[in-house]
């Protein structure tokens, strides 16, 4: 993490926590879903995923979830317990194809993250990850991000792996709080879908969305501001349902530290 910049002032904001798939990385259509897709067809399943269907799909949080939500519909013959053991399979697969992706061509952050990272570490803010992904897929993503370890800037990173339940309970953020050693009044959330919304708002801490281009549709009326575009080069918004406060400039931390007050 970069020396704290002794003249930064943010109030009672003391740490962010980010969503990972989606708001830290774009990953969802260019990593996750011809992964899902690799991995059917390896297991020789006529199943297949188009951009339409896995955005509705992404309603369900977790990959595994998302697998038992699908061949409950496909496979109706099958039991829990089958669907369970089949997901299981599925998955890991996918995310070894994931993996193998990673190690190919290392993804990027999105547009404007770096910035706010950045801006964020030499405030000596705290920083860390909430997510559903599995921790080590994250780890290895942020290790390739950019020409620095990404890693580096966060002090803490919590995947569904981790924990007993994944979002939309807030069990991921509950524990990168206590990680961080931070009450929620301290920190700021910031997500890109309406299950991550809940989450944070269930784990009691301020929420701001930064939607993608899956989730710009969606309703985020109680996020405390919704990003419409943070790219370091802003040339075009994305549109969004939400009549929450909108913010299609590029935000810092003195924005981010006035939500809390």
């Amino acid at each position: 993490m970069s020396p704290p910049d002794p003249k930064a002032d943010y109030g009672l904001l003391r740490g962010l926590l980010f969503d990972f798939d989606g708001t830290l990385i774009d990953s969802e259509l260019d990593l996750h879903l011809p992964a899902f897709n690799q991995a059917f067809a390896d297991a020789e399943l006529a199943w297949h995923w188009d951009v339409s269907e896995y955005t509705q799909l992404l309603e369900v949080p977790g990959g595994h979830e998302r697998i038992c939500a699908y061949a409950e519909k496909r496979c109706p013959e099958l039991s829990a317990a089958q669907r369970h053991t089949l997901a299981s399979k599925l998955h890991t697969a996918k995310n070894a194809r994931v993996q193998q992706r990673l190690n190919d061509r290392p993804l990027s952050l999105r547009p404007g993250m770096e910035r706010l990272l950045n801006q964020a570490s030499r405030a000596g803010l705290r920083l860390g990850i909430a997510s559903t992904a599995n921790s080590r897929t994250i780890e290895s993503a942020l290790s390739g991000a950019l020409a620095q370890n990404v890693c580096e800037l966060f002090d803490t990173i919590v995947g569904g792996d981790q924990v007993a339940r994944v979002k939309p309970a807030p069990d991921v953020y509950l524990q990168a709080l206590k990680n961080l050693q931070l009450d929620a009044s301290e920190a700021i959330a910031i997500e890109d879908s309406p299950p991550g919304l809940a989450s944070a708002q269930a784990a009691g801490l301020v929420t701001v969305i930064w939607p993608n281009a899956m989730t710009c549709s969606e309703n985020f009326d109680t996020a405390a501001l919704v990003l419409d575009y943070q790219g370091d080069h802003a040339n075009h918004t994305l549109p969004s349902a939400s009549t929450q406060t909108h913010a299609s400039d590029l935000i810092g931390l003195d924005r981010l530290a006035a939500l809390l007050g």
